[in-house]
């Protein structure tokens, strides 16, 4: 046998548990497993065939540790020394490391010994175990697997069926927790159930257990969960979703997620673990093996389960995309990505979403990782176009803390959609964009850079051109255009008769009709609209406070 079915049977995250369960079983008899999504169901592919003997030689390991919460509950006198987690004194150290790493913060020497006091790595997957009550599920289901008279011949008739596409039928008792069955907190577990009690384990019929196991197992490999909330009662649960990549591959970037350094609401949390996967994944690719990130995973499953007070229910379940904006096919196109992907995950972490404004901003930006294609690029202009206006009324109260996308790995993301691009060549569009950046973001920056010589910093364009680029017509939206370009000229004329050496551009005729001319096939603004404000906040060059090219031109002859 070299390829076994895991069916999707919850549309959930519980399905990708299942297949890197499997394939983390799997893994001592092949590294090299790989898990393609057929869409009805995954499949995880082996190099070399599994046989009865290959199973018999595999050691029956649960894949995971007997979960202590209390130092005072009983250990079963089976168990291993080794297999014991000790919840408490884990957490009494993350408690001492978080001490410690606050102290590290405010300048304060750390003890040598630490490092031997921290917890294990994984401690934060046992912590979600157990606030999820899904320990005695896996206490239970490790004790099965260890006391398994009849390993493998249990194992090999379940992988059998697998290979078949049918469901494993064991004798093995197991308890549907929520945590492997999102699905089962919806309707029939809610707080007071029809015709049931609270405890009532009717719905652990429905359980599967080789299949529960298998979820058990890939837990601790797929699953990157985020505390959030005021005191972390929260939790997000993000599963990256695969799409064609090794078992060892997706294992060794979820263990990297988790890691990394995240904070925040749901929405910051969301966009900065899509793109730090996306990171993840194109920075390990060997050169031979490079390819933009939604080639190898999906996008990212997240599970929402919010505090209810003595418990926590799953609320929401939603799959963020992971980008493919351009091709990944030597080390500069790497080198590209990572820039543009560092480049949004600084502008994001620097959004506080105690405010709306800014948290509306993060919401924005989660839709364009939602949608793919035109719609999902339009999303991200609206976010562009919002985030330039936010950024002109930060510069104006003297706050420097965020900076400008860049045009040139912008139009990078819109290079492959011919619509924008033939937006984005047109001379028009681009003399236009070029005055208002002249009149905002750059004469921000050379009154900032205490020079005399600056234009005229128009705060209101931009606001009014969203305004109107809203409007079910596109003649409103033209007619602000106008009115700024006439006063954009007029002052570069007066400029002129001044002798300024800078900021003497205009905007010509011509540049106004080849902009003019993009709305004849087009009844409103929209599109355009948001490019165009999007665009002229961004900056030219590898300053992130670099004036405009505007701003040092000659006069048109």
């Amino acid at each position: 046998m070299h390829s076994f079915i895991i069916p999707k049977l919850t549309g959930t995250h519980a399905d990708v548990f299942a297949a890197a369960g499997l394939a983390d079983l799997l893994s001592p008899l092949d590294p090299h497993s790989t898990i393609v999504d057929l869409g009805h169901s995954f499949r995880v592919n082996l190099t070399s065939a599994v046989s009865r003997e290959s199973i018999a030689a595999l050691d029956p390991s649960p894949g995971y540790r007997y979960l202590l919460p209390q130092p005072t509950d009983t250990i079963p006198p089976s168990l291993p020394g080794g297999m014991v987690l000790d919840y408490q004194e884990q957490k009494e150290k993350a408690n001492r490391q978080r001490e410690r790493e606050q102290a590290k913060r405010a300048g304060t020497e750390l003890a040598e010994e630490a490092a031997a006091d921290a917890p294990v790595d994984d401690f934060r997957l046992y912590q979600v175990l157990n606030a999820l009550q899904g320990d005695g599920a896996t206490n239970k289901m490790l004790l099965t697997v260890l006391h398994e008279s009849n390993w493998p011949q249990t194992l090999w008739a379940a992988l059998v069926s697998l290979a078949n596409g049918e469901s494993p039928r064991l004798n093995w008792e197991t308890d549907l927790v929520q945590l492997f069955n999102p699905h089962a907190a919806k309707g029939y577990s809610r707080l007071k159930p029809d015709s049931t009690a609270r405890g009532d384990k009717t719905k652990d019929a429905w359980a599967e257990p080789f299949t529960e196991w298998l979820r058990f197992r890939g837990f601790f490999q797929a699953a990157a969960p985020f505390f959030l909330g005021a005191k972390s009662e929260n939790i997000r649960i993000l599963t990256p979703l695969p799409k064609s990549i090794s078992y060892r591959r997706i294992a060794l970037a979820v263990a990297a997620l988790r890691q990394a350094r995240i904070f925040g609401s749901a929405p910051k949390i969301d966009t900065l673990g899509v793109l730090k996967l996306a990171q993840i994944l194109i920075s390990s690719s060997p050169p031979a093996e490079l390819a933009p990130p939604n080639a190898l995973v999906d996008g990212i499953v997240i599970t929402h389960y919010q505090s209810m007070g003595n418990a926590k229910t799953v609320t929401s379940t939603e799959t963020l995309a992971l980008p493919g904006w351009f091709e990944l096919n030597n080390a500069g196109d790497a080198a590209l990505w990572l820039s543009v992907l560092e480049e949004h995950s600084l502008i994001l972490r620097n959004l506080e979403d105690r405010n709306s404004d800014e948290l509306g901003m993060l919401i924005q930006y989660r839709r364009f990782l939602e949608h793919g294609g035109a719609h999902g690029i339009y999303e991200l202009l609206v976010f562009l176009e919002t985030y330039g206006i936010f950024l002109i009324r930060k510069r104006a109260q003297d706050s420097r803390r965020h900076r400008q996308f860049s045009i040139n790995l912008l139009e990078k993301i819109l290079m492959p959609h011919s619509d924008y691009l033939a937006i984005l060549q047109n001379p028009g569009f681009r003399a236009l964009a070029s005055a208002i950046r002249s009149a905002t973001v750059s004469a921000q920056t050379l009154k900032r850079n205490k020079s005399r010589d600056y234009r005229e910093i128009r705060y209101d364009v931009l606001p009014d051109l969203r305004r109107k680029r809203l409007l079910p017509d596109s003649a409103p939206f033209l007619e602000a255009v106008a009115d700024f370009v006439a006063t954009y000229n007029a002052e570069s004329a007066r400029r002129l008769e001044q002798n300024k050496p800078t900021g003497i551009r205009r905007v010509t005729t011509e540049d106004l009709q080849a902009f003019v001319a993009l709305f004849e096939d087009r009844k409103d603004a929209s599109l355009i609209g948001a490019l165009l404000c999007a665009y002229a906040t961004c900056r030219e060059s590898s300053d992130p406070d670099a004036p405009s090219q505007d701003n040092t031109t000659q006069p048109e002859q």
